[in-house]
């Protein structure tokens, strides 16, 4: 962004920010983005962010202004700004990365019956904080993730930075088998964290927090799981083309299906047919 447009009083947008970005993703209604900080210090002046987000702090010194937050931050560091947060954040010496996490009004909207988060910017605990670097891993790594991936641990960000939700059963409800069952059998179909769980009757939150609690992984991480055992039963069979698994299980293109694999087995899948053989 151009320092001279960082006016006095200025708010910001959806997914703005002051910076350059590096990579977009959006999943789900989040927008992640990883950025470099690209106005110098002292042009910097106060701002408003119209929208609640995420700010994590990867690589430089952070200065704040905002109520609530400290004033200087270094990383690696996790920091939720709510909706209408007035500060002059920046990067000290223009030097840094960070991730962003913006959240839409109507996403917020959605997820408010179940969590509670803070009214005032504040620095986050270590859970959320593994949750983020988490996210910040997955939009970094050389084999593209999906987008329930994505969205899976968006949602869990927010059950990190809230202390209302709790879950109290000691085993796996009928409804988590179900939405598992349900993840195993259309693990091909492109699925959504709001369509897994208004099938299986709960919300979003509560799916996701019980699916980490009781099988130890995201929805997203498990669609994948289930990707690629169903890849691998079908390269057993010589008679089907690799372009027709590769769409069969979900992945946007053979090129994507042979990195994801290869990521996961260290075989190709030629070479995991050929083994298979």
């Amino acid at each position: 962004m151009n320092p001279e447009t960082v006016g006095l009083g200025r708010v910001f947008g959806h997914n703005q920010f002051l910076g350059h970005y590096e990579n977009r993703w959006h999943s789900g209604g989040f927008s992640i983005a990883k950025l470099l900080p690209t106005v110098p210090e002292e042009q910097v002046q106060e701002h408003t962010h119209s929208e609640a987000h995420f700010v994590l702090i990867l690589q430089g010194r952070y200065l704040s202004s905002a109520d609530g937050a400290p004033k200087v931050i270094d990383c690696p560091t996790l920091i939720y700004n709510p909706p209408g947060t007035r500060h002059r954040d920046r990067f000290s010496g223009e030097c840094g990365q960070f991730m962003t996490v913006a959240i839409p009004a109507s996403v917020l909207r959605h997820f408010a019956d179940a969590v509670a988060l803070p009214d005032n910017a504040c620095v986050l605990n270590a859970s959320a904080l593994r949750v983020a670097r988490r996210l910040a891993a997955a939009g970094i790594s050389s084999v593209r993730v999906g987008d329930l991936d994505m969205e899976s641990l968006c949602v869990e960000l927010l059950v990190a930075t809230t202390r209302k939700f709790r879950i109290v059963e000691k085993r796996e409800p009928p409804w988590l088998l179900r939405a598992r069952e349900l993840i195993y059998d259309d693990c091909g179909a492109t699925l959504g964290l709001v369509d897994i769980a208004a099938a299986t009757g709960v919300h979003p939150v509560y799916l996701t927090r019980a699916f980490r609690r009781y099988f130890g992984c995201t929805p997203g991480t498990y669609l994948r799981r289930c990707r690629l055992l169903k890849a691998a039963a079908l390269l057993a069979d010589d008679r089907q083309d690799l372009v027709k698994i590769a769409n069969q299980c979900g992945y946007f293109d053979q090129a994507h299906f042979s990195r994801t694999f290869k990521a996961a087995f260290d075989l190709s899948p030629r070479q995991y047919r050929q083994q298979v053989r």
